[in-house]
């Protein structure tokens, strides 16, 4: 019986899934860095608009975002998004491609 001929029928078999699963981690990893870069330009705005900042200038300094600004009589809802482009092949069927991130924040009046 020829083993190498067995764990190499073996090995291609298992190929696939384990490089599915190397670009399924790499899609969260970056899924997760870019929520967190996020997160943080959001704490950013947050500071601008309590500040008396204009919508027009945080779009300038942050024009790789979406921004969107909506007031109310008591607050401001902020909703900062962007999107990230996957590379699994097939994830489009559980996820959207590109995968949007959204990250809201209110902010009360004094």
């Amino acid at each position: 019986m020829n083993r190498k001929g067995q764990a190499l029928v073996e090995f291609v078999l298992l190929l696939p899934v384990f490089i599915m699963i190397l670009f399924l981690v790499v899609d969260f990893g970056t899924i997760y860095s870019r929520k967190a870069n996020l997160e943080n330009v959001t704490s950013d705005i947050v500071d601008a608009v309590k500040n008396g900042k204009e919508l027009s200038w945080i779009k300038e300094i942050y024009n790789d975002y979406m921004i969107n600004i909506s007031s109310s009589e008591d607050y401001k809802k902020i909703t900062v998004a962007d999107y990230v482009n996957l590379i699994t092949p097939g994830i489009d069927l559980i996820l959207d491609d590109p995968y949007e991130i959204m990250v809201e924040r209110f902010v009360y009046d004094d």
